[in-house]
């Protein structure tokens, strides 16, 4: 009688195991599916670490720009030359500045 006391003890607690491994499955699950639904913090970082060497990259560009603009206007440029730099550098100028004033940021 010990044994099948000791053999239906068994199978429950094999019943019991699955159950704890059925629940801890479904957590799992549960928990995986929230993970993918919500950003990761390293990837956050990763985000905003791309998004600094992107702008950097910009700022790098428009230095560039501003290089070969120095370049063609120097003494001895012709006249239409120097009138369309001075046009658009001041064309330029007022765009960035309307663009940087705080209260027109929330218009554009």
């Amino acid at each position: 009688m010990d044994s099948l006391d000791t053999l239906g003890s068994s199978s429950k607690m094999t019943e019991e195991s699955d159950n704890i491994n059925n629940v801890m499955d479904e957590l799992y699950r549960e928990a995986g599916i929230t993970l993918l639904e919500e950003p990761d913090s390293s990837m956050e970082l990763m985000d905003t670490h791309s998004e600094d060497e992107d702008h950097i990259r910009k700022i790098k560009e428009f230095q560039d720009y501003l290089q070969k603009v120095k370049i063609m206007i120097k003494p001895g440029c012709s006249e239409e030359v120097l009138k369309v730099a001075l046009n658009s550098m001041s064309s330029l100028v007022g765009i960035l500045a309307f663009m940087s004033y705080p209260k027109h940021r929330s218009l554009l």
